[in-house]
């Protein structure tokens, strides 16, 4: 089985030569490419998909450098400026670098802006003409721009990071933003990234209030348009990395493995490409 970690962020700690964005602390977590390798090695890990960090904002020089040195075993994914001059043209030359994803925080929008305004819906459309992946840092307020996306260009792929933020009840009570999650999955090209366990669970590791929405979301998704993250590096302090994937294992009742090598690669591989 070849796994691929299809959500961490990378940064340098060197901003004189790696700037942070205006206004950023620097961080306080190791999250260097050497770091990264290490621990991906230890656990056998033979790729992962780079999230451009907020942290160096809309600079790519670090991850730029990173996938350059090690092409074998890193496929990245930018991040534009929604409020750029333009917010295309910037995609179109970040993917004639190499990136094939591209993410989607609202956050970076305008103030008065939606994701499914005319600049989502520009550069949405943009990333299926391109053949990229959208990634969606989204919470459950914004499922509705991502249902209308999704719906307008029905040809782009498209993943909801982190369960889309949804939690579950301490209570093991109905969670309605889950639900509609799970309702999203009609559209055949969106997909799920199961990661961020730490954050979305109401308990210590291994997470067991996390265990039925997986189960859930393979019944509603299907193995082939889910994947497995760690989100490296807060993964290393919540958890540890190799914790990261024995969660996978300690699932119950245990994931099918034909299904369980499309969610720890298999689906990664088959939206962004071979990795090796």
């Amino acid at each position: 089985m070849k796994k691929i970690d299809s959500h961490l962020h990378v940064w340098a700690h060197e901003p004189q030569a790696y700037p942070y964005r205006p206004g950023q602390d620097p961080p306080t977590a190791r999250g260097d490419a050497e770091f990264l390798l290490d621990l991906m090695d230890k656990s056998d890990i033979a790729g992962s998909l780079i999230v451009q960090p907020i942290v160096h904002g809309f600079d790519h020089s670090y991850v730029d450098d990173t996938l350059g040195r090690w092409p074998d075993r890193f496929v990245g994914m930018c991040l534009v400026d929604p409020q750029a001059h333009d917010p295309v043209g910037m995609l179109d030359e970040l993917v004639g670098r190499g990136y094939r994803g591209v993410r989607f925080n609202p956050a970076l929008w305008r103030e008065d802006e939606l994701m499914n305004g005319d600049v989502g819906q520009a550069l949405y459309k943009r990333a299926g003409e391109l053949g990229i992946t959208v990634g969606f840092l989204i919470s459950p307020q914004n499922f509705e721009e991502v249902e209308t996306l999704a719906a307008v260009y029905p040809e782009t792929n498209a993943i909801v990071d982190h369960f889309g933020h949804c939690v579950p009840s301490p209570e093991s009570a109905v969670a309605p933003e889950f639900e509609r999650l799970i309702a999203m999955a009609r559209y055949p090209k969106l997909h799920v990234k199961l990661s961020e366990f730490p954050r979305a669970s109401n308990q210590e590791f291994p997470y067991f209030d996390m265990f039925d929405w997986v189960h859930r979301l393979i019944d509603a998704y299907s193995a082939d348009r889910l994947m497995w993250g760690t989100d490296f590096p807060f993964i290393v302090e919540q958890a540890g990395y190799d914790k990261g994937w024995e969660i996978a294992e300690r699932i119950q009742p245990a994931i099918d493995p034909a299904l369980f090598d499309m969610i720890l690669g298999g689906t990664c591989e088959r939206l962004f490409g071979p990795w090796g």
